[in-house]
């Protein structure tokens, strides 16, 4: 059965105990696909023994192109279900594998009925995204492809999470003005807060070793409406790039103790946080694939949105729910530069 220690780092008890009850626990051949790029997935997969190959379409061509293999522990099927968009890759088995198959819709009702196992579970799914998103990236870098412009965060965010929320984050975050050339988050070193970029622009920089010495390249920017420090935030871990401010920029920080401490409290705050999060690195990933030419089986180009340019303004037509999130970026832009003056 499931290994909490080993596998998992939010689930609890009574999470699995749920799962069980609900999931069916299958042995399954070498060389099943379990999740085909493309095409409508209805239940997720946990591995408790056995490997799993992860391909994805190059081009306009049927040919597969292996991006990861996943073991005891690992989840399947998730991005899905998060967003509810076709899968971006297929799934097969690579040897025998003990699997729990869960139904997506039993989840979902489960998500729906259980605020506290709805902030549990997307916590989860939020932890295994950004530690794929780090492979990912790590795996375009190694192929001479380094990641693009990011999507504006926080539309995303904005648009799940509530006005309570917001303004809590207004109140009790940071305003902090920053001088070009500040080092917002140092790699390799912990982060202190989760930041959003109200005004400016970031510089993103990753130190790499070329022909035997250490030399800092800027692999993209990120404009107002950007969040930086949420992944360390979500894995518990160091920075992957530095985050130096490229212009002389305004920036919310909410500090990671402050943020875990109105997580535990507010159930509902947490579901919609991890939620917003989880959606965010699932777009990353189906996004940093597709631009580069993965995945095409699943997605036209159309279905992506084109480069944004970097403005002080955020365009109001650019996602789903804009509207609404642009709205609530704009007030909060305001009520932050209003307390900001005194």
């Amino acid at each position: 059965m499931l290994d909490q220690e080993i596998a998992f780092k939010v689930l609890q008890p009574q999470d699995f105990a749920f799962i069980r009850q609900t999931a069916t626990q299958k042995i399954v051949p070498a060389d099943t696909v379990l999740i085909e790029e493309g095409k409508v997935a209805e239940f997720l997969y946990i591995v408790l023994d056995g490997t799993l190959q992860v391909s994805i379409s190059q081009g306009n061509s049927n040919q597969l192109v292996e991006i990861a293999r996943l073991s005891q522990g690992e989840i399947v099927g998730e991005m899905s279900f998060i967003d509810n968009r076709p899968p971006s890759a297929t799934v097969k088995t690579v040897n025998s594998c003990q699997l729990l198959v869960i139904p997506q819709q039993k989840l979902q009702l489960k998500v729906e009925r259980d605020p506290d196992f709805a902030a549990r579970l997307y916590h989860e799914f939020a932890i295994k995204l950004s530690n794929r998103l780090r492979n990912l990236s790590s795996l375009l870098a190694q192929s001479k492809i380094l990641p693009g412009q990011s999507l504006r965060k926080v539309l995303y965010l904005f648009a799940v999470l509530n006005d309570n929320d917001i303004d809590w984050m207004t109140t009790y975050g940071r305003k902090e003005k920053l001088v070009k050339g500040t080092t917002l988050i140092q790699q390799g070193e912990p982060v202190e807060a989760v930041y959003f970029l109200v005004k400016g622009a970031f510089a993103v920089v990753i130190s790499l070793t070329v022909d035997g010495q250490i030399t800092e390249r800027e692999i993209a920017r990120r404009a107002s409406g950007e969040i930086v420090g949420e992944m360390s935030f979500v894995e518990i871990g160091v920075a992957s790039a530095t985050i130096r401010c490229a212009e002389n920029s305004f920036v919310l920080a909410i500090p990671q103790d402050l943020l875990r401490e109105k997580l535990q409290h507010d159930r509902g705050f947490a579901t919609r946080f991890y939620r917003s999060l989880s959606i965010v690195l699932v777009d990353r990933l189906r996004d940093d694939l597709v631009r580069r030419g993965f995945g095409t089986q699943a997605y036209n180009q159309e279905q992506f949105l084109d480069n944004v340019e970097y403005e002080d303004e955020i365009p109001l037509d650019v996602l789903e729910l804009t509207l609404l999130a642009g709205t609530r970026f704009k007030w909060m832009i305001n009520r932050l530069q209003g307390n900001s003056r005194g």
